[in-house]
């Protein structure tokens, strides 16, 4: 992670405690795509309540933003916190709601398990840095489960450029994945 994330994430934090919107904007954008990638995976894949998620951070963002003290950790860390707690509110929220019992077989808000979710989140974060139509390409293919002429189709373009943009995607990905130590290295 770079130094002056940090230190940007650091001060959007004390300018939204002053009431600063515009800062608040600014770190909904940064952290609207981790947070919703963290609440897919939390909350089984259901959409709604990840948006929720993401909704709710900001909101708790908002309110809290004042409590926020750099020497206990990094924002990033702070605002990860923050959505663990909303993903279990959200969870035990959805267990006060009757369920149909042909649902109830797969419980629990994905198992917050913290390393797979830093994990998620880094990878979010990288995901980032691709340019928006390999971001799209990648999205569909791996979370949405699409085939590469689905993605086509989709997309509206040809299927070679789906092929192109993955290929590129993946190729931007792998050494970024290195470097955050999401994968080994391949020995030779």
């Amino acid at each position: 992670m770079k130094v002056r994330e940090i230190d940007r994430d650091e001060d959007l934090l004390a300018d939204v405690a002053r009431g600063d919107t515009n800062a608040l904007r600014e770190l909904y954008r940064s952290f609207e795509k981790p947070l919703y990638s963290l609440g897919l995976r939390w909350m089984q894949g259901d959409r709604q309540l990840a948006e929720e998620l993401v909704q709710e951070v900001t909101l708790r963002i908002w309110r809290a933003a004042g409590t926020y003290d750099a020497s206990r950790g990094a924002a990033r860390s702070w605002i990860f916190g923050i959505a663990r707690n909303v993903a279990t509110d959200l969870y035990r929220k959805s267990l006060r709601q009757p369920v149909p019992v042909e649902e109830v077989e797969g419980s629990g808000p994905g198992h917050l398990d913290d390393q797979a979710a830093w994990r998620t989140w880094e990878i979010s974060k990288i995901l980032q840095d691709l340019p928006l139509e390999q971001q799209k390409v990648i999205e569909l293919a791996y979370v949405c489960q699409f085939t590469q002429s689905e993605m086509a189709r989709t997309l509206g373009i040809p299927l070679g450029t789906v092929k192109t943009r993955i290929q590129l995607a993946l190729s931007k990905l792998e050494p970024a994945f290195l470097e955050a130590g999401l994968v080994e290295g391949e020995t030779r």
